[in-house]
């Protein structure tokens, strides 16, 4: 039984892809195809997808780090944990 996926993004960006899919004679289903058969065979991501990850992640930390921030105005510092004072340290540096 086939699978189907729908995928958001921009139109602008579809075309641009869509330009160089259509230069190399790739349809964005066979494109999709290969990406989704090469995580399947390797068990792990591509370069491109593991330096979106970690940017991702980098993001999430820091955004969690600034959300306990929130009840040190009113002396909650306690609620803040080693990571994410780490990641507000971290992102001054950054």
């Amino acid at each position: 039984m086939d699978a189907t996926l729908n995928v958001r993004m921009s139109a602008s960006l579809k075309a641009r892809g869509d330009e160089v899919l259509k230069k190399f004679g790739i349809s964005t289903s066979t494109a999709v195809r290969a990406l989704w058969q090469e995580l399947a065979s390797t068990r792990t991501l591509p370069p491109f997808l593991e330096a979106a990850n970690k940017n991702a992640e980098s993001k999430r930390a820091k955004t969690d780090a600034l959300n306990a921030l929130v009840g040190v105005a009113e002396g909650e510092l306690s609620l803040l944990t080693d990571e994410q004072i780490e990641a507000i340290g971290a992102s001054r540096y950054e």
